[in-house]
């Protein structure tokens, strides 16, 4: 304000404290501007081939897709079904009963590539996914063999502005191998890249923000059966998961003598959920061609997923390598539920 009328307010301030008067109550204007207002959910697009129910089918899955409708921080526009942990004939009836028992009303379910050598073929999948991008920007969890996602960007290379970022579960430092700690068993593989590296780069040729959840984040968080016995009594969803589980652990017993499982695709929504719990690093990530670790001394020869975070350069991604350890007790109360219901 001028220098006078500066003045001569604060010569009026003086002469009401000395007659004693109250100081007015002080407004801070910004008060509710500063309010943090929660945060609207976070559009995702799932790409799953969950197995979940059949006999030693894998679980992780099945368990991402229950933890996604249980958490208010995403609302799921779609879930496409792509080959991988079981034939393409399992996995589309599993999502579809898991979007009817757990997912919002109307939830599309849409098959997409039944093998790797569909790759650049337009499938129900790819239309859905395409149309949804169409309407607004997605992030993409792409929790089996990147199929669908190659697809779609060789489809539609356009749409690939629209997608905030694409979250895989795939990767691994160099030398790394996929062993159960203290294990003697053969390595596991990098089963969702090597189902089709032909798709891992195009994803890697495109402009679409890349981030990943390998087995090393995944590797550090545990569901045991005491773990199954507690969701069992705490809700329908806990019973759900507790029986559809039960094989999946008898058969880390058996061949890995573990007491528990790694929930692998849990880690990649629990990243879009809660970033802060999870340590990232931003690394360069390309395919090179290397001995078979889990044949080694064969000759046989296999492509990897590698990444370095000391290496400038090249394609970049986040890497995901470490959750905190409240994560696991977050993992069990989605597990637990009850379903949010998405917008």
């Amino acid at each position: 304000m001028p220098m006078r009328r500066a003045y001569l307010a604060a010569l009026l301030w003086v002469i009401l404290g000395a007659c004693g008067a109250e100081e007015p109550e002080r407004q801070a204007p910004e008060l509710q501007a500063s309010v943090t207002e929660p945060a609207p959910p976070i559009p995702v697009w799932l790409d799953v081939d969950p197995a979940i129910g059949i006999e030693n089918g894998e679980v992780d899955d099945g368990l991402a897709m229950i933890q996604a409708f249980h958490s208010p921080e995403i609302a799921v526009r779609g879930v496409s079904v792509v080959y991988g942990n079981t034939t393409f004939e399992n996995a589309v009836p599993i999502a579809r009963e898991l979007v009817e028992r757990f997912g919002a009303p109307g939830l599309g379910v849409f098959p997409g590539a039944a093998d790797a050598a569909q790759l650049g073929v337009e499938t129900e999948a790819v239309r859905a996914l395409a149309s949804a991008l169409e309407r607004e920007r997605l992030t993409v969890l792409a929790l089996g063999p990147v199929t669908n996602v190659g697809s779609l960007l060789r489809l539609r290379p356009e749409l690939a502005e629209r997608i905030d970022r694409v979250v895989v579960v795939a990767g691994r430092r160099i030398g790394q191998s996929f062993r159960v700690p203290g294990g003697t068993h053969t390595p596991f593989r990098d089963f969702n890249f090597e189902l089709d590296p032909v798709a891992m780069q195009v994803i890697l040729e495109s402009s679409v923000p890349l981030e990943l959840a390998p087995w090393e984040v995944s590797s550090h968080v545990w569901l045991r059966a005491e773990d199954m016995a507690a969701l069992a009594e705490r809700s329908d969803s806990g019973r759900f998961v507790a029986e559809r589980t039960a094989s999946w652990l008898a058969r880390w017993k058996q061949n890995l003598d573990a007491d528990g499982f790694n929930p692998f695709d849990t880690l990649a929504v629990g990243w879009v959920t809660h970033p802060t719990m999870i340590e990232w690093s931003e690394v360069a990530v390309w395919i090179e061609e290397g001995e078979d670790d889990v044949s080694p001394g064969s000759g046989a020869r296999k492509p990897y997923l590698l990444v370095d975070p000391e290496r400038d350069g090249g394609r970049r991604a986040r890497y995901a390598h470490r959750p905190m350890s409240e994560f696991q007790a977050l993992l069990v109360d989605r597990l637990a539920g009850p379903p949010v219901a998405q917008p």
